[in-house]
């Protein structure tokens, strides 16, 4: 086992459990939708991260005397991870390839 310090360990255990949520959050959005599309289940996400980070945002405004304009921007600015997520998940393709 590689040796970790306490940022590591939070950081891992967070991704497991995000991971693990949004795995089961689809897996049973899919059980009580079985007819419903991709595009269906990433809408309803879409709509699931927008409710989230409107009250994320509102604890800016109550905490860090934001407006609601600038904690939403907030938001957007650092909580995007799309073009992580794309360059990852293309890595793990190519590395899948790869082994095959």
């Amino acid at each position: 086992m590689t040796r970790r310090n306490a940022t590591q360990d939070f950081m891992a255990h967070n991704q497991a459990m995000m991971h693990t949520y949004c795995y089961q959050l689809a897996a049973t959005w899919f059980e009580l939708h079985p007819e419903a599309t991709a595009s269906e289940l990433v809408a309803f996400l879409e709509d699931q991260a927008n409710s989230a980070q409107t009250v994320a945002a509102e604890v800016y405004v109550a905490k860090e005397g934001m407006t609601m304009d600038e904690a939403m921007a907030f938001q957007s600015r650092h909580y995007n991870y799309r073009d992580l997520m794309r360059r990852e998940l293309s890595a793990n393709d190519r590395l899948g390839r790869d082994v095959s």
